[in-house]
C-alpha cells in the first residue's frame, strides 16, 4: 500500500503521546497534536512559525540549542526527568519530562525532519524524589564504592605520567635539554596537584550533601588546554584533532572539573576510529538555568541498546571489548555531575559518534 501521509498525521493527531514535527534546520513547526499544544499552552496558530519565535523560554532553557544540534549532526537525543518551564499567561509552571528528538534522515544520511516525542512525568518525579529523601541513610554503601572506584579508576592517569616522567629523567645514557627536562619537571608537579585534587575531592563525596563543596572560578579555556595535553602525554599515538569553540568559565570546583572532563576526553581518545579524521569538539553555551557543555565527537559511536547501560558502573558498550577499559569512567561522570547538582547526557550513534551534553546549574 502507498504511503499515505495525510493518514499518518490522521494517527499522531489521535495518539495521546505528545508530538510534534520540525522540517527546517530553524526548528519550523510543520505539526503539533492536541496533546503536544496542551502540553505547551498553545494552539493551533502556532503551525507553520518557529519554536524560537513561538517560546522564547525554550531557547533560553537551551531546548533549541539542542534541536539544532540534533539537526546538524544527525544523531537523536534523549533526556529523562528534565525540567522545563511552561508558560500559561503571566503564569510559569514548572513541569518534568521524559523526552526525545528523533533524527529523520534522508538516504545520504541528512536531516530532512525531527519526531518530538515527550511525556509528561512530573508525578512520577516528585514520588521518586520523595523516596529518595527517605533513603538517604542507605546511600552510605554507594558512597563507598564511588569512593574506591574513583581512586582506583582516576588516580591511573596521573600516576602513568609520573612514572613516564621518572623513566626518562632516570636514562643516563640521554641526555636531555634543559627545556625539555623543565618540560617534565612541570608536568609531574601537575600530575601530583592532580592527585591531591582527586584524592581530596572524593574524601569530599563522602560527607553529608548539606556541606558546599568548594566553588571557585574556572578558566575553562586555558584548563581544558591543560588537561588535553596531559591526555596527549598518556596516549602519544592518537591522531585525535581537538576542536575547541566558545568555552565559558564556570563556578565550581575544579577538582570535580577536572574529573569529569578527563574521563570524557579519555573515552575520545580511546574510541576513536583511528584515522586523520578523528576529532573531538567542546563548546558551550548559556542558558536562563546554567551553563551547557558539548562534546561532541566522530568515534565508533554506542550502540542504540547500551545507551542507559554505559552510566553504570563497571559496564561497557558492547563495541567496546577490544579497547582497554574498567568500565567506571562514564558512571564516575554521573556521580559528580550530581554531586555539582548538574545532568549528564548522552546521544549516539552506531559508527557516526557521539554527543555528550554537561548541565552546570547557576548558583545564586
Amino acid at each position: 500500500m502507498p504511503f499515505d501521509e495525510h493518514l499518518l498525521l490522521s494517527v499522531l493527531e489521535q495518539s495521546p503521546l505528545a508530538t510534534a514535527i520540525y522540517d527546517s534546520a530553524d526548528l519550523n513547526i510543520a505539526f503539533a497534536n492536541q496533546a503536544m499544544l496542551n502540553t505547551w499552552h498553545a494552539d493551533s496558530s502556532i503551525i507553520g512559525r518557529t519554536l524560537s519565535a513561538c517560546f522564547p523560554s525554550f531557547e533560553k532553557e537551551g531546548f533549541s540549542s539542542i534541536l539544532k544540534n540534533v539537526w546538524k549532526t544527525g544523531i537523536s537525543y534523549r533526556a529523562k526527568d528534565t525540567p522545563a518551564d511552561i508558560v500559561s499567561g503571566k503564569n510559569i509552571i514548572r513541569r518534568y519530562f521524559d523526552f526525545e528528538y528523533k533524527a529523520l534522515l534522508d538516504k545520504k544520511g541528512n536531516t530532512y525532519a525531527i519526531l518530538h516525542s515527550s511525556w509528561d512525568v512530573t508525578e512520577r518525579k516528585l514520588a521518586y524524589e520523595k523516596a529518595e529523601s527517605q533513603k538517604e541513610q542507605i546511600s552510605f554503601n554507594r558512597k563507598l564504592d564511588l569512593l574506591s572506584n574513583t581512586l582506583s579508576h582516576d588516580l591511573k592517569n596521573p600516576l602513568s605520567i609520573l612514572k613516564m616522567g621518572n623513566d626518562m629523567l632516570r636514562q643516563k645514557d640521554i641526555s636531555l635539554p634543559e627545556h625539555v627536562q623543565q618540560k617534565w619537571y612541570e608536568n609531574m608537579r601537575g600530575a601530583i596537584e592532580n592527585i591531591q585534587s582527586i584524592i581530596n575531592q572524593t574524601l569530599q563525596i563522602n560527607k553529608i550533601r548539606a556541606v558546599n563543596p568548594v566553588k571557585e572560578c574556572i578558566e575553562m579555556d586555558k584548563k581544558l588546554v591543560e588537561w588535553i595535553a596531559e591526555a596527549k602525554l598518556i596516549y602519544p599515538a592518537s591522531q585525535l584533532a581537538f576542536r575547541l569553540g566558545n568555552l565559558l568559565k564556570l563556578e565550581a570546583d575544579c577538582g570535580v572539573v577536572y574529573q569529569i572532563f578527563f574521563n570524557l576526553i579519555v573515552n575520545a581518545v580511546k574510541y576513536a576510529k583511528q584515522t586523520e579524521q578523528d576529532y573531538l569538539a567542546i563548546y558551550s553555551e548559556n542558558t536562563s538555568k546554567g551553563t551547557v557543555y558539548y562534546l561532541e565527537d566522530n568515534g565508533i559511536g554506542i550502540p542504540e541498546e547500551d545507551l542507559e547501560l554505559v552510566f553504570k558502573a563497571h559496564e561497557r558498550a558492547s563495541n567496546t571489548v577490544e579497547a582497554q577499559g574498567s568500565g567506571i569512567g562514564l558512571s564516575l561522570v554521573k556521580e559528580l555531575m550530581e554531586r555539582l547538582d548538574g545532568t549528564v547526557n548522552l546521544s549516539s550513534k552506531l559508527g557516526k559518534g557521539t554527543v555528550i551534553r554537561l548541565f552546570f546549574p547557576h548558583h545564586s
